[in-house]
């Protein structure tokens, strides 16, 4: 139990002063030198933790990494450049991180029923209940705070469709790791493993908003 404290505030410390880090940035931040951000962290990703997974020299290497992870990058750098779909992107942030938040600290202390024990036995039916209630109160309070309120079901909808994309892309990289016998994707971030292990959910979940990102804009009214 001291061990897993210890972890968890770890953890919780350097997760705050990370997304405070990344908060400032594309809030304050021109769009330009975001996305220098995002690259920046694909190129980290490439160079330090996709040689975890595959080894340069098998063509797994070559075939995987221009679906995964550089085309969602990709589609998150376009998005950020427009000024009608960059707000969008603090939407997918929001949900994506307040779900990962929530599933870890429910998971931590009151998980018991394993969601998918051959591919990540840490990740529970709680957890991801928790990580589920903590993106519906992210999504509201934003949502609130910029007066682009929705009704309550488009919140729940909403939300599950971003929590359900963003499980399955924290569970694609769990069994990444697993095929490699891995860990975590890196250790540059104390506590949360590699940029991969941070941006897994988000990877998957920017596809459904870029798909219906002229959508999402009408119904936040961002375009206003």
């Amino acid at each position: 139990m001291i061990g897993t404290m210890k972890t968890f505030i770890k953890r919780s410390i350097t997760g705050f002063v990370l997304g405070l880090l990344f908060w400032l940035s594309f809030v304050y931040l021109p769009p330009f030198y975001f996305s220098l951000i995002l690259a920046g962290i694909l190129a980290t990703i490439i160079i330090f933790e996709w040689t975890n997974f595959f080894n340069v020299r098998r063509l797994a290497f070559w075939l995987t990494m221009p679906l995964y992870p550089i085309l969602p990058f990709a589609l998150l750098i376009k998005m950020n450049q427009n000024s009608l779909h960059h707000p969008l992107l603090f939407i997918l942030f929001i949900i994506v991180s307040s779900f990962d938040t929530g599933s870890y600290i429910v998971g931590t202390f009151i998980g018991k029923h394993v969601l998918a024990p051959s591919i990540s036995p840490n990740k529970t039916w709680e957890g991801v209940a928790g990580g589920y209630i903590f993106a519906c109160i992210g999504l509201f309070l934003v949502l609130l705070e910029l007066n682009k309120m929705q009704p309550w079901y488009v919140i729940a909808l909403f939300t599950l469709c971003v929590c359900v994309l963003s499980l399955i892309g924290d569970l694609f990289e769990s069994w990444l790791k697993r095929k490699a016998h891995i860990k975590d994707s890196g250790n540059l971030l104390p506590g949360h493993g590699g940029f991969l292990d941070r941006f897994d959910g988000i990877l998957f979940a920017v596809f459904f908003f870029y798909i219906f990102k002229d959508y999402l804009v009408e119904l936040f009214r961002f375009h206003y």
